[in-house]
């Protein structure tokens, strides 16, 4: 057990964070340990076989890596158009990410310093300069598009 404010899983205590665990053990694949170093929780690896083993002492369950590819985009992600990908590396979430672009009209932005879908969020002076770029970047993505949309009508 672990107190609230410090549970190094990232998933709190009661009803939902049960619901994540099990989830993360089901059909999200993110693989994240903490070092100390670049974190303030206690030394936890993750590898494959800690994470198969937990799921399986907890949940009965074996994992499925690639279920979240498999659901959502799969091999269709190579046909897919006029997408902005964008990932920050502080966000852990990257790792699940789309982080290679399928085909050349669809973006992939990775973006140093970013959170959690900094990008989206509205103008803020704190903005790191990478931030503003993806933004920028994002829109010319955008405008490409719109204009190709123009030509061909």
């Amino acid at each position: 057990d672990f107190i609230e404010c410090a549970d190094p899983t990232g998933c709190g205590l009661g009803f939902n964070s049960r619901a994540w665990d099990y989830q993360a053990c089901t059909e999200i694949h993110l693989p994240a340990g903490s070092n100390n170093i670049t974190d303030m929780f206690p030394v936890l690896p993750f590898t494959n076989p800690i994470r198969n083993q937990y799921c399986q002492k907890t949940w009965g369950v074996a994992p499925r890596d690639l279920w979240g590819q498999a659901q959502f985009w799969a091999e269709n992600i190579k046909s897919a158009s006029n997408i902005v990908f964008s990932n920050g590396d502080l966000d852990p979430w990257h790792r699940g990410g789309v982080t290679q672009a399928p085909n050349p009209s669809v973006g992939v932005i990775m973006i140093k310093g970013g959170a959690h879908h900094l990008d989206l969020r509205g103008k803020n002076k704190d903005d790191p300069a990478s931030v503003i770029q993806a933004r920028n970047q994002e829109k010319d993505y955008i405008k490409k598009w719109i204009a190709e949309s123009r030509q061909s009508q």
